[in-house]
């Protein structure tokens, strides 16, 4: 079979299909033979691209199967309505699809789909690549109310990044949390918004910033910018007061081709040579590792060994 002349960018859907196939068994026989990826009842991916999707895009994929079933107006949200948006988030795509119903009816929940109707009335709506999600703003919101303040804070910044075509600004961030309605975790949500930064060029530094926070350490600037003979330079991290720096070292950076040209070695080097350049600027770099922000306490060594000071309103050293 001709899986090609039937899929709509990816997705088979059984209903759009129906008159170009022998039978109504006949998808679920190319199941049976690993031909087919089932998502939900009458929605279907070829195996081969299912096996070369990322994580994300297969979130994606069951959110269209979702949305397509669906008879009435559902917007995705919470980490599907990231999904739509590219907004990173710490941990897994999960297998479950959420969406903001206006049904607020009873009736059996659907397997594989998280449906909600709370907030609906005040959710902003709009269209992404043909799915409609809730607005940047809320979907930052909602999946910083599933986070812990560490891993919240990547997915929010990443949200204001000056550097998002599809940013927003920490006003429309505020303003969105005015149109919740009361409820537990509206204190957690209020100081995630409050400490995001359109500075912040990656989720992991993101991340780190946040845990430096947690445990009690000054906050560093961001993107301070240093020149010499050979150019401008922005540490990840500076604390003018100890004028000390320090540089987020993520493994992606040494990894992944769209970083390394496909050699890694080439990026060390280079890396070493900013590195040498900068400490003629400053009184000391510091590299952290992911490894570091994951281990707390590792972390602490690092910033107390280099000179960082404590200082802030750091309310948990923990969380």
């Amino acid at each position: 079979m001709d899986f090609s002349a039937l899929d709509d960018d990816g997705l088979i859907l059984f209903n759009r299909v129906r008159n170009r196939i022998d039978d109504s068994f006949a998808l679920r026989r190319e199941v049976a033979r690993g031909k087919l990826v089932a998502l939900r009842r009458g929605a279907f991916v070829e195996s081969r691209l299912w096996a070369e999707t990322s994580k994300r895009d297969q979130h994606l994929l069951r959110a269209r199967a979702v949305v397509a079933a669906t008879g009435r107006p559902v917007a995705l949200c919470g980490i599907s309505a990231a999904a739509a948006w590219g907004m990173p988030i710490a941990g897994e795509w999960p297998i479950e699809v959420s969406v903001l119903d206006a049904w607020k009816g009873g009736g059996r929940s659907e397997p594989g789909v998280r449906s909600t109707s709370a907030g609906f009335a005040s959710a902003r709506i709009e269209t992404l690549n043909g799915l409609p999600v809730t607005s940047l703003a809320r979907t930052a919101l909602d999946v910083a109310r599933l986070h812990s303040f560490a891993d919240a804070v990547g997915s929010v910044d990443w949200a204001l990044w000056r550097r998002n075509e599809m940013a927003i600004s920490s006003a429309e961030l505020f303003e969105e949390l005015s149109l919740l309605a009361p409820r537990t975790g509206r204190r957690h949500l209020a100081r995630i918004t409050g400490f995001g930064t359109s500075l912040s060029d990656s989720f992991e530094e993101s991340r780190g910033r946040a845990v430096i926070h947690l445990l009690g350490f000054a906050q560093p600037e961001l993107q301070v910018e240093f020149r010499d003979s050979q150019g401008l330079m922005m540490p990840d991290y500076f604390w003018r007061s100890v004028r000390q720096a320090a540089e987020f070292d993520g493994k992606s950076k040494y990894t992944r081709d769209q970083f390394t040209g496909g050699d890694p070695g080439e990026v060390v080097w280079r890396e070493k040579k900013r590195e040498d350049r900068l400490r003629k600027l400053v009184l000391g770099v510091t590299r952290i590792l992911t490894s570091d922000v994951s281990h707390p306490p590792r972390l602490a060594r690092l910033l107390l060994e280099a000179g960082v000071p404590r200082g802030g309103d750091n309310r948990s050293r923990t969380e």
